[in-house]
């Protein structure tokens, strides 16, 4: 049998059914063939299993990977791990990708002969969307010494490039580096940690200024709400970056921009998070947790560096009130950010 092209492995859990459903038809409706489409049903506990079973009886491409429940992470690499393709995808359960999505990064992958094609994204809101911006040339071939410069990318907050999805990574660099997703780490900054580990080991990739990708902003997600133990994976997963840059030929230029990304980390816990008006614990709890948050070490040496390079004015204010103990402002601005992603 010839090898296919590309897999594209897909993490469901608990993923609302129109979401699902259309994550699985954009992929069935992809323009290149030769592909495999690995459904990962992470123990989720709802019909999800049986969408993704409904689909694989209609399509031979499909493989539906029943598991017990490890987390995101655990679902990618369980996913990898079962892939033939040459090239591997990660798409997420509730986002979708356009039909020529694969088509296009395979035949530039292949012909720049490259390790890893990066493409654009949509962020799709209820009624709008907007395009992300990169920092990136398109269709540039970035090689070696440049990859360096791609992986400091990574840790900037603006940059937009430090995820799993929207990007086809050559399967033959995941395995022979044996580079996987951490499954310590949950939910977070877990394509973070994993791409600059990705991006250590890689000598050329491409970007393509095509959003080929959508990505569904959902409130009740995760990261959009207030989850204690996701703020306490979140801060592991910027501990074991920090632990790693320490070791990295590249961490003379990646640590100034590690304490950057970690100060938008401590405002989006504050304002997403404890002060986040979804989170119904009394003011008091708020402010008590959020002050022990700000203990802890990493978190504390961020503020006493405070690298605000490109940080924003909204942002810098908050910071203030952070770096203040401003606690009752920063419950204010938790209604007000909430107020202005519901109006977009």
């Amino acid at each position: 049998m010839a090898e296919l092209s590309v897999s594209i492995i897909v993490p469901v859990y608990k993923v609302p059914e129109q979401y699902l459903k259309k994550c699985i038809e954009s992929t069935i409706a992809q323009t290149l063939k030769e592909i495999e489409i690995l459904l990962v049903d992470d123990g989720s506990p709802d019909q999800c299993g049986d969408i993704c079973d409904s689909y694989a009886k209609k399509d031979v491409r499909i493989k539906v990977l029943h598991k017990k429940n490890g987390g995101l992470s655990s679902a990618r690499n369980y996913g990898c791990k079962a892939a033939v393709g040459k090239w591997v995808m990660f798409v997420d359960g509730d986002d979708w990708i356009e039909p020529d999505m694969c088509q296009t990064m395979f035949e530039i992958g292949e012909e720049k002969q490259v390790q890893l094609v990066m493409c654009g994204i949509m962020k799709d809101y209820g009624k709008s969307a907007t395009e992300y911006k990169f920092h990136l040339q398109d269709g540039k071939v970035y090689q070696r010494q440049e990859c360096k410069w791609l992986q400091q990318q990574l840790l900037d907050y603006n940059g937009n490039i430090a995820v799993a999805y929207s990007k086809l990574i050559r399967r033959k660099l995941l395995i022979d580096n044996q580079i996987f997703h951490d499954e310590m780490l949950k939910q977070g900054a877990e394509g973070l940690e994993f791409n600059l580990r990705m991006f250590e080991r890689m000598e050329n990739a491409v970007f393509i200024n095509e959003p080929f990708y959508h990505y569904i902003y959902n409130e009740n997600s995760i990261s959009a709400s207030h989850n204690e133990a996701n703020h306490e994976f979140v801060i592991k997963c910027f501990e074991k970056i920090k632990a790693f840059i320490d070791t990295s030929d590249n961490k003379d230029m990646l640590k100034p921009l590690f304490n950057n990304r970690l100060l938008y980390v401590i405002i989006t816990t504050a304002i997403s998070g404890y002060f986040n008006p979804t989170n119904l614990e009394p003011y008091a709890d708020k402010k008590r947790k959020y002050a022990a948050y700000l203990e802890k070490p990493i978190v504390k040496e961020a503020l006493r560096i405070m690298n605000t390079a490109g940080i924003g004015k909204q942002r810098a204010v908050i910071l203030f009130l952070i770096k203040h103990h401003m606690y009752a402002a920063l419950d204010v601005m938790g209604k007000l950010r909430k107020w202005q992603k519901e109006h977009k």
